[in-house]
């Protein structure tokens, strides 16, 4: 059955782009096409850092997770959720400038911004229009960069930690 990914948001653009732009991140997303794997078998085949891809492409919906029978006992095992992505977005040049350049960033640079958010939820500065303010951002690059967080996410107006 073919399930199709249809990205209507510019959060969910940035994303696309770097579900893959690595090339553990590509051999993972290949592997989890093909069969359904383990956390196991993922760190066997391609090493620990491939364990947080995994679970960042949990946090985006990107792939399925079910409880399977092993000899060893119940493990939840990993497979790609869709067959195809679709793409229906209408982006200002002011956003679009910020999603390429969002997606174009280390991981490293994700989560050095990632620590400036946590530390304003610390302090009770839980709403994106206030975080953006205080760092001093346009919403756009708020919104990708929290979709590119591997520990946050936004819950409607919040912003909170995974």
């Amino acid at each position: 059955m073919n399930k199709i990914k249809v990205v209507n948001d510019v959060g969910e653009l940035v994303t696309v782009f770097t579900i893959s732009n690595t090339e553990v991140k590509r051999s993972l997303l290949k592997m989890l096409n093909e069969k359904w794997l383990s956390e196991e078998e993922v760190v066997e085949k391609l090493g620990t850092e491939a364990i947080e891809i995994l679970r960042y492409l949990e946090k985006i919906k990107f792939i399925e997770s079910q409880w399977s029978s092993t000899p060893k006992g119940p493990k939840k095992v990993y497979h790609n959720y869709y067959t195809s992505i679709q793409i229906n977005i209408l982006i200002l040049t002011e956003e679009t400038a910020d999603v390429i350049y969002v997606a174009s960033l280390d991981d490293k640079a994700i989560e050095d911004f990632s620590k400036k958010i946590e530390d304003l939820i610390s302090n009770g500065i839980q709403y994106i229009a206030e975080i953006q303010e205080k760092l001093n951002v346009t919403s756009t690059y708020l919104r990708v960069m929290i979709k590119r967080s591997k520990t946050l996410t936004i819950k409607g107006m919040k912003v909170e930690r995974i």
